[in-house]
């Protein structure tokens, strides 16, 4: 899971693609990116950490041009390192011919690799955009294709999900796997258009949303305005549902659903029949918050904010190793002092992945006197990993997969332990044929993830 934001002729596109990765910092805060281009040349600029951090006014004046495409990267492929930092840039005898920033994994990827490196070419890093900037660049380059067959051939080739635009000196191409794994959008405003991971990034701008990128096709802005190519390779469209149920944004538009409208519904038929008895609802801040307002609402007990989230905290699930989880965890939530004493609570949280996070929670809830925690969790259990942009390889790594729901509620000492059934967390989205469900039920739509060993 990464965000990527992109302008085409807009003045100073530097600064609004900056706003826009501002809007979606969620969604990765590894390393940050940019490439713009004036049509003579590109620049770049690329960082460690927070977008805040990365990009200052002295470095964004330097990075010219009315076009420009940007990256956060939150890593499942690949170290966190510079020479995995997004976009990715092409270059060819020298010169710097486009670059490519993508959202999503690809599964065949050492397939794809081998192919690039018995060209000649080397791979710096060791993640998937990277692969799709080099094969891209070999087919163009070393082969003659344009840049439109080009992507019809990688998309014929390629397995898994991406999301991706790509960067020329005077165009911008926009292109989405056959499944649609990963959102993207676009909006347009006056004569520049916008592209994004999510409709946030829009409107953080008042750039007016125009709908998705559609499956499978390329789009391509030049001069003359924007041109369709319709896709070749058609799959069944399969949409990642945990965007729903935990990494988007409540107030984005993604996959043409509202975000917070979809949460409202699972927290519904998460109450729906539920009897236990409480005081009130508590939802873990922030991804958790409409299901836990809609289940309070569906069951009439009161809604409280009674964990204060320390937004200078990163995202625990997404954090790249466990200790930093763990001490996530005591930095990032904090209980109302004296709130939760003598308090029976129905804790809402959108899902379970390692159950440590949880734990500990739980634990520091029964510390600050809650008496009954009964944990009600927004998603079904995650029993296996995904291989299309999220980090959960190590399938022994997910609780669900070795422990039943009466071991798991044991292990994390809630009272009570209930979990949304994917029957009715189906019925919280309008065509949930388009979705995978590949993380609760293994059903792969484009196959399972092979590791790759990417030796340069």
């Amino acid at each position: 899971m990464c965000g990527i934001a992109a302008f085409f002729k807009r003045d100073n596109a530097a600064f609004s693609v900056v706003e826009s990765l501002f809007a979606e910092q969620h969604r990765g805060q590894d390393s940050a990116g940019l490439v713009s281009t004036d049509g003579t040349r590109l620049y770049s600029h690329f960082g460690l950490g927070l977008v805040k951090d990365t990009f200052k006014e002295e470095i964004l004046q330097n990075l010219k041009g009315e076009r420009a495409i940007g990256h956060v990267r939150y890593p499942t492929q690949g170290r966190v390192s510079l020479s995995n930092c997004q976009p990715h840039i092409f270059s060819f005898n020298g010169e710097d011919i486009f670059a490519v920033a993508s959202n999503g994994d690809l599964t065949n990827l050492p397939e794809l690799s081998e192919e690039i490196l018995q060209e000649g070419l080397k791979l710096e890093g060791e993640n998937d955009a990277e692969v799709i900037a080099k094969f891209l660049g070999l087919y163009t380059t070393k082969k003659k294709f344009s840049i439109v067959d080009a992507i019809y051939l990688f998309m014929e080739k390629a397995m898994g999900a991406y999301s991706a635009v790509l960067l020329t000196k005077n165009e911008l191409f926009a292109f989405r796997d056959p499944w649609a794994f990963r959102p993207m959008c676009y909006g347009m405003k006056e004569n520049f258009v916008s592209i994004a991971s999510e409709s946030v990034a829009l409107d953080i701008l008042r750039i007016p949303y125009y709908g998705e990128i559609e499956a499978g096709t390329i789009y391509r802005w030049n001069d003359s305005g924007l041109k369709i190519f319709e896709r070749k390779t058609v799959k069944p469209i399969k949409h990642c549902i945990f965007e729903h149920i935990y990494f988007s944004r409540p107030d984005s538009i993604v996959f043409n659903e509202k975000v917070f409208e979809v949460r409202k519904k699972i927290g519904c038929f998460l109450a729906e029949k539920d009897k236990v008895v409480a005081d009130c609802v508590i939802a873990v801040p922030d991804s958790s918050n409409y299901i836990g307002l809609g289940y309070a609402e569906k069951r009439g007990i009161p809604f409280v904010l009674g964990l204060v989230r320390n937004h200078y905290v990163g995202r625990t699930f997404i954090a790249p190793d466990q200790i930093t989880r763990d001490e996530g965890v005591r930095f990032k939530f904090n209980p109302l002092p004296s709130f939760f004493v003598g308090k029976k609570i129905i804790l809402v949280d959108d899902s379970i992945v390692r159950g440590t996070t949880i734990k500990k929670l739980i634990r520091m809830l029964k510390e600050n006197g809650a008496t009954e925690i009964h944990l009600r969790i927004g998603s079904p259990p995650i029993r296996h990993s995904c291989f299309y942009g999220v980090d959960t390889p190590n399938k022994e790594k997910l609780i669900a997969s070795k422990m039943e729901v009466e071991e798991i509620r044991q292990f994390i000492g809630a009272d009570t332990l209930n979990y949304l059934s994917i029957e009715d967390l189906r019925k919280c989205v309008s065509t949930p044929e388009d979705y995978c469900y590949a993380c609760f039920n293994g059903d792969y739509p484009a196959g399972e993830k092979k590791h790759p060993s990417l030796v340069s």
